[in-house]
């Protein structure tokens, strides 16, 4: 069976009070009437038989009517604070000077000049509003040293009495309450429990409060105790409790609370959870980690937009011992809340994020993004490596996500998987000039995927695309951009973009991959729906030939613009490269600067058919510029010159100027129109 159980015990206070001067048994009304500004007094501070506050606080008396319940100790403090007619006089800290050990002891302070109502507080700690003498209690950062150890709670009990005139009877009142956690059955992969974190639903968002660990022996069981204000942490209705605890890793346990729970001052409470219920049971944290590296600029933002709400309680381990940052869900992001942080010095550090919300088909983090979230502090440049999967972001796109990030070395497999509603990964990894891999089914997951434009652009130190990266993404359209300027990619993976049938862009995908060798025979064979292949292999300088029938099932094509352009080591174009792309009237620069290819006269038909382009207005300006200009043994040009027109418009400037062909000659009727060729024989 479950056990979580709630037990309020009462700590009710009754600490009756007896005010003494320093030089006899007078009342204190009269004495501070007459005394001058700095004359001490002495308040004699005892505890009637039935007492369950306590200053030293022991959990195993609480109930006892024992009058050893409650005992002074050394250096105990209260603060006393003086009014007139509602008026702040001053405030003054009272020092135990009598009765340690004792449960009547004397506490010594400067008298408050005019003052003729008191309050008292402990501990000394208390903040007091002026002018208004409101007081203002926050527990300290609490750390228990050692399992069932209440010491710490000395400092973090609240006790007041207000609205004092009569000094011979001051009854203190707890203001605070306890929260003792007894807990068991600790998954035992934890490791050395660290803290424990304390979070609940309130009417005012989500709260929490942290109770560090030192010297815990056993981590399979735990009982610890938080000191606590009560109205700040009562539950809302339907809200949640929820119980985290930090060693090697986060655990956390969670309920809802039907009803709500309402805590009331004075009390201790206790939460026993023993994990035995399945509808109760610790469960890991989820969790993400990547790498910085920290320079002179010693602050880093964990790269969260600033605007928005988060939608879980997270937890950000920084990576160098500090202790956890905490921000509770529904904390509007701004410049100003926790995910900003400097760093004591430079080094590379390991930051872990948490998310208590464990169900990775919700959302789980903020949306991130290293090259536009809080870039002030050079975010992109200091990240070196993505350690593991990223949580559920909620996010539909990861658009320029790791761009510019020029250290980032590395990306795991799985990276995406928790985010199966993106539509984009457009400049996702654009400028990773140090990313040498591309994990085998790093978008497998991402089905809904429409767009990889620019995803690995300028990523020059990347070596090979990974057979079938693209084949789970079926709804792809568009691939413009996808690899240019990936200088150390050597081939193209058979198949690469089978699955991919509908892509309607092409431009500029391979443009200056300039270690490119070779190109896939029926690379292109699924994609019957592109339009566009501008730019695609331009600049891929070591491309010595394009296979036959390259672009046979592209019967939608519009666009060739530039495809070969600057495709040096270019050496043959096969017979009908265009044949059956008969839509297609952008061939501007398509082999222009292709300084070593042999022409062939029939590329743009298997017959040379001079009618293939009849009543089409056709762009072929620089088609072939400087084509062939440095090969020994040129073939022969298209002999577009002599292709009917049918009343249709045509740019052929500089189509054929300083290019080399047989059929191409100085003197020929085209020179005005089409561009001189090279004179070369």
């Amino acid at each position: 069976m479950k056990t979580w159980k709630w037990v309020n015990t009462l700590l009710m206070c009754t600490l009756a009070s007896t005010i003494i001067s320093c030089s006899g048994n007078e009342e204190l009304t009269d004495e501070i009437t007459n005394t001058g500004k700095d004359e001490l007094i002495t308040i004699t501070v005892g505890t009637g038989a039935n007492t369950n506050t306590r200053v030293s606080y022991d959990d195993d008396k609480v109930g006892s009517s024992n009058e050893d319940a409650l005992k002074w100790e050394e250096g105990d403090k209260l603060l006393v604070a003086g009014y007139a007619d509602g008026t702040l006089k001053g405030k003054e800290i009272y020092v135990i000077s009598e009765g340690v050990g004792k449960t009547k002891a004397s506490f010594t302070g400067t008298a408050i000049e005019g003052a003729t109502t008191y309050s008292v507080y402990y501990p000394s700690s208390i903040t007091v509003d002026e002018p208004t003498g409101g007081a203002t209690f926050s527990p300290s950062a609490q750390t228990q040293n050692g399992n069932n150890n209440t010491v710490h709670l000395r400092d973090n009990i609240f006790l007041q009495a207000t609205n004092v005139t009569d000094l011979n009877d001051i009854t203190l009142e707890m203001k605070s309450s306890i929260m003792k956690f007894e807990l068991s059955n600790i998954p035992t992969d934890i490791g050395s429990l660290k803290s424990l974190i304390w979070i609940v639903e309130t009417d005012n968002g989500s709260k929490n409060m942290v109770l560090n660990l030192s010297s815990i022996a056993d981590n399979q069981t735990l009982t610890a105790y938080l000191s606590f204000i009560s109205e700040e942490m009562s539950v809302k209705a339907n809200g949640k409790f929820t119980v985290i605890l930090q060693g090697d890793k986060l655990y956390k346990a969670e309920r809802e609370i039907i009803s709500g729970k309402k805590y009331e001052a004075g009390n201790r409470y206790t939460a026993e959870i023993d994990n035995s219920s399945e509808t109760m049971q610790w469960e890991e944290l989820a969790n993400m980690s990547f790498t910085v590296k920290v320079d002179e600029n010693l602050g880093f933002n964990i790269p969260f937009p600033t605007s928005g709400e988060t939608p879980a309680n997270i937890m950000v381990d920084w990576g160098d011992g500090s202790a956890l940052t905490i921000v509770n869900k529904g904390t509007t992001l701004s410049d100003g809340d926790g995910f900003n942080y400097e760093y004591a010095e430079t080094g590379e550090y390991a930051i872990a994020i948490y998310s208590d919300q464990v169900d990775e088909t919700e959302q789980q983090i903020p949306k991130i993004n290293f090259r536009y979230n809080r870039n002030k502090n050079n975010n992109c440049k200091k990240l070196v490596l993505i350690n593991t999967p990223f949580l559920n972001t909620g996010t539909e796109d990861f658009n320029s996500c790791f761009c510019q990030c020029s250290n980032l070395i590395s990306i795991p497999e799985e990276l995406f998987d928790k985010n199966i509603e993106v539509t984009s990964f457009e400049s996702c990894f654009q400028d990773c000039s140090k990313l040498e891999s591309i994990p085998t089914g790093l978008f497998d997951k991402n089905i809904e995927v429409t767009s990889f434009e620019s995803c690995f652009q300028d990523c020059s130190k990347l070596e090979s695309i990974p057979t079938g990266l693209f084949d789970k993404n079926i709804e792809v359209t568009n691939f413009n951009y996808c690899f240019q300027s990936c200088e150390k990619i050597s081939n193209i993976p058979t198949g690469l973009f089978d699955r991919n049938t509908k892509v309607t862009d092409f431009e500029y995908c391979f443009e200056v991959c300039s270690n490119l060798t070779s190109i896939p025979t029926r690379l292109f064979d699924k994609n019957i729906n592109v339009t566009s292949f501008f730019g695609c292999f331009q600049k891929c300088s070591t491309l010595e030939s394009i296979p036959k029938g390259l672009f046979d099932k592209n019967i939608e094509v519009e666009v060739f613009r530039g495809c070969f352009s600057d495709c040096t080591n270019l050496k043959e174009v096969p017979e009908g490269l265009f044949n059956n792309n008969k839509k297609a009237t952008n061939f501007m620069s398509c082999f222009s600067f292709c300084s070593n290819v042999t022409l062939n006269k029939n590329i743009f038909s298997n017959e040379g058919n001079t009618d293939r382009f009849s009543g089409m207005n056709m762009l072929f300006n620089y088609c072939f510029q400087n084509a062939g200009e440095q090969n020994e043994n040129p073939g022969e040009a298209p002999e577009l010159w002599k292709y009917e027109r049918g009343g249709s418009t045509w740019n052929t400037t500089g189509c054929f100027y300083n290019a080399k062909a047989t059929n191409l000659t100085s003197n020929n009727e085209y020179n005005t129109e089409w561009g001189t060729p090279l004179n070369w024989n």
